[in-house]
């Protein structure tokens, strides 16, 4: 009911108080005839002093009665060669709610703004207002100022080309140009641009820092991960700090496994329902099944399949629900132009291959709901454009179920799903066959993708021959799985990606030569994906990671697979493979 009461305005006020002063006028011209001189003379003293109180009130309500400038946003023009739609949106709700101040500042609703461009025929994407056509806008809109601007974007590069027009008075202009080679720096220009306006043109300051996310108070915790941008910063529980502060703890990681030998993928789980996790790692053509004993991972078993196998991914969740968790085997041929999975299960007593021979790419992802999804890829042409499907069991064997509609250029193997752009959205996140992180709708668009360059690992498909050589074929390298987590326990899933550096930036064109890798943690500004916390980077190259709770101790433990150089020479093929882990 509260809602239905009208409150009484500042302007109404002023009226109520005037009025009050000429009642109180009439009031004492007729009483001060009826009284004796003596006592005039002392009530007029009281009238006068009542008036003059009375009158200043009116005045200060008549000046607070002033209405709220209006300021009428248009949806900035974006000049970019990718769809910056949700860049456009983002920009509009940032800017006003930077700018807006109750009773003092009121910026249109994008409703109303899409609503006149509608009825005037104005399409902001075919051209950026001009400040005398701001001015007639604005005016026509009974607005006191227009703000408008373009966003360019090529390659790294981005610039930001903004203007606020008055529209009454002298009209005068404020312009903003600021351009940056980091996508990421978005959000700190409209910072500065929102600042200039509210302290130029509405005699309002307010920090740029007050627009930033607080940083939470540091607390102790094992050092694993610093900030993306250099320095100390808490995420949860967790000190981001530079590797190597720690006196005694210099590499920041734990080693648990040094193997001679590629290990090209790993998953964890409790195989064998003994309440103990597993560690599974992969070669070309077997499986290790390791038990974390102390701090260092030991072998229990060896899988041995045929050596025209080349492992690439494993997976491992109890989709059949009978109680043990089946490995699922993503494994190319051995000329790696074709697909061979199969699926391993423990029956009691030993481990099984219960389906095989499948042409198909398997990833086993968290749904937001939490439920486990197996998801199968068809081989298609090469690994990135295949359809993709949830999977059920029936019986010993896997059947087909819905289809899931995603963007080109994706591999099952590099795919997520989880909210990125609000807390709840259905979104998938994918490394497409670029390298570029793309987060799209379940309905298949696009929602963002970004330009930075993520994944990549040492296992790869080759494609067919087109050149007279026909001993030449290049090659598709392979992305690993990005991974939803919630390493806050603040109900916010952060997105885990690795980002294997090339020696030279790639200038070995499609024969990859790794230097670095770390594991990066993302998050969503706004704008775009953008890194906050990582782990220093390591020699050689990451095939693979996971997140789990390997040692029982109730912490979750982020779980590396590193390849290393030989040691005998950097350009030799990689021989020697570890397993580490960070504490979250």
């Amino acid at each position: 009911m509260k809602d239905d009461i009208q409150k009484p305005s500042a302007g109404s006020d002023a009226k109520k108080l005037a009025g009050l002063s000429v009642v109180l006028i009439k009031t004492y011209t007729l009483r001060s005839s009826m009284l004796k001189p003596s006592k005039r003379i002392k009530k007029r003293g009281l009238f006068i002093t009542a008036l003059f109180i009375l009158s200043i009130l009116t005045v200060n309500i008549g000046v607070c009665a002033a209405p709220p400038k209006r300021v009428a946003l248009f949806p900035f023009t974006m000049n970019s060669p990718q769809d910056l739609g949700f860049l456009q949106n983002g920009l509009f709700s940032m800017l006003s709610s930077r700018l807006s101040d109750p009773g003092k500042v009121d910026v249109l609703e994008r409703e109303v703004v899409d609503q006149y461009m509608a009825q005037e025929g104005f399409d902001v994407i075919k051209g950026t207002l001009s400040e005398s056509k701001a001015r007639i806008i604005g005016a026509n809109m009974g607005v006191d100022y227009i703000l408008f601007g373009s966003l360019t974007h090529f390659g790294e590069s981005v610039s930001l080309d903004a203007s606020m027009v008055g529209i009454t008075g002298k009209g005068a202009r404020l312009s903003f140009f600021e351009q940056s080679n980091n996508m990421g720096d978005v959000i700190p220009l409209v910072n500065s641009f929102a600042g200039d306006i509210n302290q130029k043109v509405f005699h309002r300051n307010i920090k740029n820092e007050l627009y930033a996310q607080p940083v939470p108070k540091a607390i102790d915790s094992p050092k694993a991960l610093q900030h993306a941008g250099g320095g100390a910063v808490v995420s949860g529980g967790l000190v981001a700090v530079q590797q190597g502060d720690q006196p005694g703890d210099q590499q920041g990681f734990s080693t648990h496994l040094k193997f001679g030998g590629i290990i090209t993928a790993m998953a964890v789980g409790d195989l064998n329902k003994d309440g103990r996790v597993q560690v599974v790692t992969a070669t070309d053509s077997d499986l290790f099944i390791h038990q974390l004993e102390g701090n260092r991972l030991v072998q229990i078993e060896k899988l041995g399949f045929s050596s025209a196998n080349r492992i690439v991914s494993i997976d491992i969740a109890d989709i059949n629900k009978n109680g043990y968790p089946e490995i699922f085997v993503t494994s190319l041929t051995i000329h790696r132009d074709g697909v061979q999975s199969f699926v391993v299960e423990y029956n009691g007593t030993r481990y099984m291959t219960i389906d095989e021979g499948e042409a198909s790419y398997y990833r086993v992802i968290k749904t937001p709901d939490n439920p486990t999804v197996l998801l199968r890829q068809d081989h298609g042409t090469n690994p990135f454009n295949g359809r993709i499907n949830t999977m059920m069991a029936a019986g010993n064997t896997y059947k087909v179920g819905k289809s899931i509609r995603l963007p080109r250029n994706t591999s099952v193997l590099s795919l997520a799903r989880g909210p990125v752009t609000s807390a709840d959205a259905d979104e998938y996140v994918m490394i497409n066959e670029h390298g570029r992180l793309v987060v799209a709708s379940d309905s298949g668009t696009t929602d963002w993708a970004g330009t930075k360059k993520y994944g990549l690992t040492g296992n790869f498909w080759l494609l067919p021959g087109n050149d007279t050589d026909a001993s030449f074929r290049e090659r598709l390298h392979l992305h690993p799985r990005i991974k939803f987590y919630d390493i806050g326990s603040d109900g916010k899933q952060e997105l885990f990606v690795v980002k294997n550096n090339e020696i030279g930036g790639g200038a070995f064109g499609r024969y990859k030569r790794f230097k670095n890798g770390n594991v990066q943690m993302l998050t969503w500004n706004g704008i775009a994906m953008v890194p906050v916390l990582q782990t220093e980077p390591v020699q050689g190259w990451i095939s693979d990671f996971t997140i789990a709770d390997m040692d029982g101790d109730g912490v979750d433990e982020l779980i590396v697979s590193v390849v290393t150089h030989s040691k005998l020479s950097v350009i030799s093929k990689p021989s020697i493979s570890n397993i580490i882990s960070y504490k979250l």
